[in-house]
């Protein structure tokens, strides 16, 4: 079934990802709506458990981040102001769409994918805002006239002490790593002033800022704990000290505020863009990694007897999922029979899926039954309708019963059921 639904996932998006290239961007409603309407009820549901939706996390990132490759590869490109309104367009028409699709299914499916396209979305925002900005300050860049006043005011800010912060800040020798940790961002607003007048490309400036923020928050950063420490730091004095230079601006009436406040949006929205996609980076790959640590479930009986009330249809049988879409999902009871006190916090029935009979058509469930105090697993396959007697390694017994009921759609029955519930 993982297989199946992975085959027809990726055919999903790349079909997404051929009509972005083709900018057909209107055309990828339509798929969206076509592979989740054509989903069938217990495919939805299958696609529901944790483990899956995992699994479709990873693609959905890998799709998001194709599609913004192709969009907008690099947001500093020469781009035109429409092309850039239909992206951002487009990212907002994208969630809705899929939104619209997810109508009606399992809150924790809904819940996986709105959390992926969200990121996506503020991501291409982060990029169109950006190269917007990258665009308008170019036009600053390639004026002598306009640079050089700002150039001359923000020397006279910075070296007069209009700044509203304290004046030690402004000196250049540290006696220590907190004096100069607390003065990086001053130091990496002097690179900057040092740059105005020697070069006109934006990238440039910006890559003074990528070095100064490996400088103080990556190298030192030993832990994502740490990073976002570090991040949270600078971004804070960072962003204090750019707005006591508009302040300082505003107050001695410059010439230059108006090529100031471009620079300051530019600086502000590109060291927020940096620091939040490393951490969205960082969230993608813990997610991965914690897909390839997921392992099977041990499912030997360990010492464990599992007795048919009623016998089971034993003919072949093989995985396959469900035509008919309008099928309700049966409901799968425990009951503790044992007539020791034991403690049943440990016992768990776990829901793992549907078989179905090749000879009869008759369809089977998949239970599986495990004791974490003693280590055993008994796994089950269960007609619909009957009953199965389960004796576990410390002689806990059980009855197993599945039967057909009319659930509400809202239901998740692929869930963990504490055994004496």
């Amino acid at each position: 079934m993982v297989v199946f639904l992975a085959d027809e996932y990726c055919n999903y998006c790349q079909d997404i990802l051929q009509n972005v290239r083709n900018q057909e961007l209107d055309r990828v409603e339509d798929l969206l709506a076509f592979f989740w309407r054509s989903l069938q009820h217990d495919t939805v549901m299958f696609m529901s458990l944790p483990d899956v939706c995992q699994l479709f996390k990873c693609y959905d990132a890998q799709l998001y981040k194709e599609i913004e490759d192709i969009l907008l590869h690099d947001f500093l490109e020469d781009v035109s102001i429409q092309y850039l309104k239909s992206v951002r367009l487009f990212s907002k028409k994208f969630k809705l769409w899929l939104l619209n699709a997810l109508e009606g299914f399992p809150p924790l499916l809904r819940i996986s994918k709105i959390k992926e396209v969200t990121v996506f979305v503020k991501r291409l925002r982060r990029k169109t805002y950006l190269s917007n900005m990258a665009k308008t300050m170019r036009m600053v860049l390639n004026n002598n006239r306009r640079v050089n006043i700002l150039k001359s005011d923000l020397h006279a800010i910075v070296n007069q002490g209009a700044l509203d912060i304290p004046r030690k800040l402004l000196q250049n020798n540290f006696r220590s790593m907190d004096e100069l940790e607390s003065n990086m961002e001053l130091k990496c607003l002097n690179n900057l002033i040092s740059l105005l007048g020697t070069s006109t490309d934006v990238s440039v400036f910006l890559n003074c800022v990528s070095s100064n923020l490996q400088a103080f928050v990556f190298q030192p950063s030993r832990s994502k704990e740490e990073f976002i420490r570090l991040a949270a730091s600078f971004q804070l004095r960072w962003n204090f000290l750019l707005t006591s230079v508009s302040k300082a601006m505003t107050l001695c009436h410059t010439d230059s505020f108006g090529s100031w406040h471009l620079f300051n949006l530019l600086l502000l929205e590109y060291v927020i863009h940096i620091l939040q996609s490393c951490i969205e980076d960082e969230e993608e790959e813990e997610d991965g990694s914690n897909l390839k640590e997921m392992q099977p479930n041990d499912t030997s009986p360990l010492q464990s007897t599992q007795e048919p009330l009623q016998s089971p249809d034993s003919s072949p049988i093989k995985q396959h999922r469900s035509q008919d879409n309008d099928d309700e999902p049966p409901r799968v009871t425990l009951k503790h029979i044992s007539q020791s006190d034991v403690c049943l916090s440990s016992v768990i029935l776990k829901v793992m899926g549907f078989l179905v009979d090749t000879a009869t058509g008759n369809k089977l469930i998949q239970v599986l039954l495990e004791d974490k105090a003693t280590k055993s697993t008994v796994k089950l396959d269960l007609p619909v309708g009957q009953e199965a007697l389960v004796t576990l390694k410390d002689g806990q017994k059980f009855v197993i019963h599945t039967s057909d009921v009319l659930q509400s759609p809202e239901d998740v029955y692929f869930r963990e059921t504490n055994a004496n519930i």
